[in-house]
C-alpha cells in the first residue's frame, strides 16, 4: 500500500503539472510551425510564372 501512495504522490506533485504544460505548448508550436510552412509553401505554388 506505500507504493501505491507513494506513486500517487509522485503523480500529483508540480513537476509533473509543469512537465505536461511545457508538453502542451511544445506540441502547440510544432503545430503551429507545420500550418505555417504548409501556408508558405501554398502562397508559393500559386505564384504567377
Amino acid at each position: 500500500m506505500e507504493m501505491t501512495s507513494a506513486l500517487v504522490s509522485a503523480l500529483n506533485s508540480a513537476w509533473l503539472d509543469e512537465f505536461l504544460v511545457w508538453g502542451v505548448a511544445g506540441m502547440t508550436a510544432v503545430i503551429a510551425l507545420v500550418a505555417l510552412v504548409n501556408a508558405v509553401d501554398v502562397f508559393l505554388d500559386n505564384e504567377p510564372g
